[in-house]
């Protein structure tokens, strides 16, 4: 390969290997790739290294990169747990919230944390909490015994929560007096049956990316890449959506399913319109006249 500054080296740090691969954006084509097991419990560096040098010596000489990007699902990726009211439907928007931003999902908690569950939520030491509950306006007594539940733990994991907004100030009166730390957004669950997860699903996945370099050992690894933008969960439905629905150059596949195979967890993602599949169910659409109408 002919040294061209037009190139990218794209990095999976994985939970069980390291992943490069790297693209000749001129020629459209992949000039290099290779793998080595992860080293995040020792230095993050030495498995990433391994995986550059395995590349290198595939080059006739040493390439330029034009970028020097990574995705993230480390150790497993961030442990969560998430808390609402009803199982069926703001646990569930939490739950959702949760996964479409990387975590993994170690708990699911419904109605009023009882003492055991709050014991169960301290053994399984989720790395985030996602304290939800309430339509805006609604029930607000469940999620503010949650929050004061959890002010007392001893838990030491940032709280995010997106629940009902009329309780936000007193919860953010007791997370304040138990040392907590915290994030309020909108609700995950706004009115019944109405999913608005995208604010909850960028602060998850904010403290994904500040946690996961902190915690997991990647903080080294930013000398050599210029950062890791998401966890590869996110980055391989980002991929999906973009070999779905094509670009203003390029037409997409259409509705496709995406199997992601890892060393922990495998992750199903699909693109599709969610039509209904029920017996039973007739979908009409309103099709625009393209001429004038004719007289009967």
């Amino acid at each position: 390969m002919s040294k061209t500054t037009n190139c990218g080296l794209f990095i999976d740090f994985g939970s069980t290997f390291t992943k490069a691969i790297a693209i000749d954006f001129d020629d459209e084509r992949v000039v290099g790739r290779a793998q080595s097991p992860s080293t995040v419990e020792t230095d993050i560096t030495l498995g990433l290294n391994a995986v550059l040098d395995k590349i290198n010596k595939t080059q006739e000489v040493e390439p330029a990169y034009r970028y020097n990007l990574a995705c993230s699902s480390a150790a497993g990726g961030l442990r969560m747990v998430t808390i609402g009211l009803v199982p069926e439907l703001t646990a569930e928007a939490a739950k959702r919230a949760a996964l479409g931003a990387g975590a993994k999902v170690v708990g699911v908690f419904s109605y009023k944390l009882t003492k055991k569950e709050l014991h169960e939520l301290e053994a399984m030491a989720p790395d985030i909490v996602l304290l939800a509950g309430g339509t805006n306006g609604g029930d607000q007594e469940t999620i503010l015994h949650n929050a004061v539940s959890l002010s007392r733990c001893n838990l030491h994991a940032p709280i995010v929560v997106a629940g009902n907004k009329v309780a936000s100030d007193e919860i953010q009166a007791i997370l304040v007096s138990g040392h907590k730390e915290y994030l309020i957004t909108d609700n995950v669950m706004p009115e019944m049956g109405v999913l608005e997860v995208d604010k909850a699903r960028s602060i998850i996945r904010e403290v994904f990316i500040n946690r996961i370099i902190e915690a997991k050992g990647l903080k080294k690894a930013e000398q050599f890449i210029d950062g890791i933008l998401m966890p590869t969960p996110t980055a391989v439905l980002t991929a999906a959506r973009l070999l779905s629905q094509g670009t203003a150059k390029e037409e997409g596949l259409g509705e496709l399913v995406v199997v992601d195979i890892g060393g922990a967890t495998t992750d199903i993602h699909s693109i599709a319109r969610g039509d209904p599949t029920q017996p039973g169910v007739i979908v009409h659409r309103r099709v625009a006249a393209s001429g004038p109408a004719s007289s009967p």
